[in-house]
């Protein structure tokens, strides 16, 4: 009889142990915050022309999720500086906060070169990042408009 009592108490000490330690969260408590990384894209932007543009062309550069059809690329990060008389390749680099990122969604860099509102250069081919076997880097090949 006691030898039973003891099995009794012993199985209920188990399963009060098991049950506290299934309550117990694993890892970093919740009041914690998690500090993600922001995600980090760069390349450079050339084109196959041999033509200078003027010191004060616009380059922009674009970091856009174009997940959804129908619908316009919406904008994560963006970057833009005056060419200054300098001539390709221009490096870029483009940051987003880690948290706007879905790994479910498409994101690519896009970029252009304006003067004075006018369009010079432009990418006609989608330059896949961060997601869906994109990388984090995009060397873009620009192309001339022609008016």
């Amino acid at each position: 009889m006691k030898t039973r009592r003891i099995a009794i108490a012993l199985a209920a000490l188990g399963s009060a142990l098991l049950l506290v330690a299934c309550a117990t969260p694993v890892g970093p408590s919740q009041s914690t915050p998690q500090t993600l990384q922001p995600v980090r894209v760069t390349g450079t932007l050339t084109w196959r022309e041999r033509i200078a543009v003027p010191p004060d062309a616009d380059v922009i550069v674009r970091l856009q999720d174009v997940s959804r059809m129908d619908a316009p690329a919406i904008v994560l990060a963006e970057q833009r500086f005056k060419t200054e008389g300098r001539q390709p390749p221009y490096p870029f680099e483009l940051t987003v906060d880690a948290s706007r990122i879905d790994p479910r969604m498409r994101y690519t860099v896009a970029a252009r070169v304006e003067r004075n509102g006018a369009l010079v250069f432009i990418n006609d081919t989608s330059y896949p990042v961060i997601t869906q076997g994109g990388g984090y880097t995009a060397n873009l090949l620009l192309v001339q408009v022609r008016r």
